[in-house]
């Protein structure tokens, strides 16, 4: 369980780097927030489908709501 923890709180903080270079609202960025990890796997392309990590951040965002902790 520890492990889960452990990886769960790399990949938020790998999330909330990536975040800060995309076009997303402040209030969303909180990515241990499970609502803001739904909303950004909804919105996140509206303004950063060609971000060229936008595939990186949203595999994290549908990791963090499938496996996170």
């Amino acid at each position: 369980m520890t492990d889960l923890i452990e990886v769960t709180s790399r990949k938020q903080s790998a999330l909330a780097t990536l975040l800060e270079q995309m076009e997303v609202p402040a209030m969303r960025k909180d990515v241990t927030n499970k609502s803001n990890v739904r909303w950004l796997m909804r919105n996140l392309a509206v303004k950063n489908k060609n971000h060229p990590m936008f595939e990186v951040t949203f595999d994290l965002c549908k990791w963090l709501l499938k496996e996170g902790a």
